[in-house]
């Protein structure tokens, strides 16, 4: 019985000693800010991608993509937007040099968005570019619904391609998405 009474007491203790009162008000002040984050666009070009395949003449005009960018159409996501950081990675293993050109456009292929002109020199194997965008300073961004992507060759390439030549421009890019709420 002495036993159960000195536990009784020191649990008593215990209990008291680690209690607090608590503060509700605290969760008042709480700022949660997920951040998102998704591909964007990846694929990958060979030198005859670049040729007419009748010709055998360099395509000067390039490749163009347009892919669906529905991400922003989420009304929370919209709503509570406060950045988007675009990171581009290209290696570019072809002996050529190449320009690419990123944009947002909206449901009628309106540009909404235009990042400066990328020029990725031959055989750079490690391009990096980060585009990052405020949307207090373009608002407009919010209605993309569509990302095109133009990469095509650099006037001041001189050498020609070769057209079953193994070399390939990869693109990858990704985006990131800063949510403010309170």
């Amino acid at each position: 019985m002495k036993h159960f009474k000195t536990g009784f007491l020191f649990f008593l203790i215990f209990l008291v000693a680690c209690s607090e009162q608590l503060d509700f008000n605290q969760a008042e002040g709480f700022n949660h800010s997920p951040v998102i984050q998704t591909s964007l666009a990846y694929f990958t070009l060979f030198p005859n991608d670049f040729m007419d395949s009748v010709t055998g003449a360099e395509i000067l005009n390039g490749r163009s993509d347009i892919s669906d960018f529905r991400i922003l159409e989420n009304s929370f996501l919209r709503d509570n937007l406060q950045k988007i950081v675009i990171d581009i990675e290209v290696k570019n293993e072809i002996m050529k040099n190449f320009t690419a050109l990123v944009e947002f456009l909206d449901d009628n292929g309106t540009i909404i968005y235009t990042f400066s002109t990328s020029i990725i020199s031959s055989q750079n194997l490690a391009f990096i570019h980060q585009e990052i965008i405020q949307i207090s300073s373009n608002p407009t961004i919010v209605n993309a619904t569509k990302v095109r992507i133009l990469v095509a060759l650099s006037s001041s390439s001189s050498n020609p391609l070769i057209e079953n030549d193994p070399s390939e421009f990869e693109f990858k890019s990704s985006g990131t998405y800063f949510i403010e709420t309170e």
